[in-house]
């Protein structure tokens, strides 16, 4: 089977790359950049396949999403775009969760997946992960380098992993389909564009 004829399915295990924001000029933060660094290094030592996941954080939509620039950024580092997929309407990692395992998870058999984010990170978006995917998918992390900018956001990792708790609360985990009903019904969330 050639490279480009494979699915997502026909890979062995499943890397997830969380976006981390756009700078104000449109361009990727280097946080963003740091973990779409790993995962290029991750690729190269396995049969991988790689979702980018993120739109941007606040504000309008911009031109290029940040799993935009993180499947730029991966093929400039020498990994097949055959080997890459994108998600890029979330705006947070509750949603990089539920919209990835909604469009591309929920029609494959579990596998391993790995999640690559930053250090400050990591915890959060596992346990994120879990409560979204269930018992059925086998996680791990991978850090990306830690940059400038991630200080300022540990802080906040705590206050976050509890409003997605929240937000979830009252549905069974591994409920693909009411928790990415749920995200999507928040007042702060746009309309899913059409493909």
């Amino acid at each position: 089977m050639s490279a480009e004829a494979r699915t997502l399915g026909d890979f062995p295990e499943i890397a997830i790359v969380l976006g981390a924001g756009l700078e104000d000029d449109g361009t990727p933060t280097d946080t963003t950049l740091a973990r779409a660094d790993a995962a290029a290094s991750l690729a190269h030592g396995r049969d991988i396949a790689l979702i980018v996941s993120g739109s941007h954080g606040d504000g309008p939509t911009p031109e290029r999403s940040e799993a935009y620039f993180m499947a730029e950024r991966l093929v400039a580092k020498g990994v097949a775009r055959s080997r890459i997929f994108l998600e890029d309407e979330s705006r947070d990692t509750v949603a990089n969760a539920a919209l990835v395992a909604e469009r591309y998870l929920a029609s494959i058999t579990p596998r391993p997946l790995v999640i690559v984010t930053s250090p400050f990170h990591i915890a959060r978006a596992l346990a994120i992960f879990a409560m979204v995917l269930g018992p059925s998918w086998p996680l791990e992390g991978r850090l990306a380098g830690r940059t400038g900018q991630d200080e300022a956001r540990e802080a906040t990792e705590t206050l976050y992993l509890g409003h997605a708790r929240a937000l979830l609360e009252g549905i069974t985990r591994g409920d693909i389909a009411r928790i990415a009903a749920r995200v999507r019904a928040r007042a702060d969330y746009p309309t899913p564009r059409r493909r």
